[in-house]
């Protein structure tokens, strides 16, 4: 019985001296501190409001299209026989070139059967101005010999009297006259000549077709003469004058020519809300074509009294932060611009603390620390 006291008494004192090790063991170990910093204070970076002049660029990508386009149509129905400039789409020609001309013998031949009549009544009705118009006479005799089949008419003599006059009409001078040159005029119209120097951009006939009256047979454009057409947003409008000067620039930012701002157009495009601008190019540069490409430049007006911030920095369309006494103020500006990275705005108060980089989850009394 003593034994079995003492075996329980033993286990009773090591377990006592295993749990006092233990508790020992303990109060060694270092206490982990807490993280005074777990909440840390954002960095903020920003900008003192100082206000300057700024001019309100704009830059935005256009189309060029020739200064000038027409359709080639023939006036008069007949067989295309011969051209002066292949018929081919980019070839290129000059002002006053034949483009190509519509079979004209027939026309031709009726042209001088009419002044083959016109010069046998007059000179029957010579006789009679020799006698009743003897001073008219000259004038009459000189106009008949400087008539030539193959030539336009010349000018008709002037009548001096009113007998004159009823003279020429009762034998029907004034009529044949004017018929023929309506129909020397018609003549001309075989021949197509270039009204410019440019080019084809579209062909729709060839040597040997038949030219319907009206019909559309090719179309030109005026190379020499190129305007860039460019969309600005509605609201940047008001920036633009006609008469700005304008860089025209490549995707790479090259400056390829010169312009200046010549029309705007007086409507919204329902698609884009865009309003179209033409640049004329005021430098030549052969090495730009109709349909290409390229930016447009304009530098716009200058404001006054304004500052330039990144777009990021606004939220809510015209609300930014500043900082007073390191902590977050919400304040609202007057955003007189927006660029595709920046915008232009004023009312501030000059000198304040504009936050530029906003801080996650940003908010009214914020505590932040300026980033120096």
């Amino acid at each position: 019985m003593n034994r079995k006291v003492v075996i329980v008494v033993s286990v009773a004192l090591i377990l006592a001296l295993a749990y006092a090790g233990m508790e020992g063991l303990k109060s060694l170990k270092k206490q982990p501190q807490k993280d005074i910093n777990r909440k840390k204070v954002p960095f903020v970076k920003v900008e003192q409001v100082n206000y300057q002049a700024i001019a309100t660029a704009i830059v935005e990508k256009g189309r060029l299209l020739s200064n000038l386009e027409v359709n080639l149509s023939s006036e008069v129905p007949g067989r295309i026989v011969e051209v002066g400039v292949p018929l081919k789409v980019g070839q290129r020609f000059k002002k006053g070139d034949l483009l190509l001309q519509i079979y004209d013998q027939d026309a031709r031949m009726d042209l001088q059967a009419q002044k083959s009549r016109f010069l046998n009544k007059l000179a029957q009705s010579l006789p009679d101005i020799r006698i009743d118009y003897t001073d008219r006479f000259d004038a009459w005799m000189n106009f008949f010999n400087e008539i030539k089949l193959d030539k336009d008419l010349p000018a008709l003599p002037e009548m001096k009297s009113g007998k004159e006059k009823v003279f020429l009409a009762s034998r029907n001078i004034l009529g044949d006259f004017y018929a023929i040159k309506s129909s020397e005029v018609k003549l001309s119209k075989y021949r197509i000549y270039a009204p410019f120097s440019g080019s084809y951009v579209q062909v729709n006939t060839q040597v040997g077709a038949v030219a319907g009256m009206g019909s559309k047979l090719a179309s030109l454009i005026e190379s020499s003469k190129l305007e860039l057409q460019v969309p600005i947003e509605s609201e940047d409008i008001k920036w633009l004058r006609i008469g700005d000067q304008v860089d025209v620039l490549t995707s790479d930012g090259e400056k390829v020519a010169s312009g200046k701002l010549l029309r705007k157009s007086e409507f919204v495009d329902e698609g884009t809300q865009s309003i179209a601008v033409f640049v004329g190019l005021t430098t030549n540069n052969s090495e730009l074509y109709q349909g290409q490409y390229l930016t447009a430049k304009f530098n716009g007006k200058l404001i006054d009294q304004v500052m330039e911030i990144p777009r990021n920095a606004v939220f809510r369309s015209n609300r930014v932060f500043v900082v007073e006494k390191n902590m977050l103020k919400e304040k609202q500006i007057n955003v007189l611009k927006r660029n595709e990275n920046t915008l232009i705005f004023n009312g501030l108060t000059k000198g304040e603390l504009l936050v530029t980089t906003v801080p996650v989850k940003a908010a009214e009394n914020m505590k932040v620390q300026i980033l120096k």
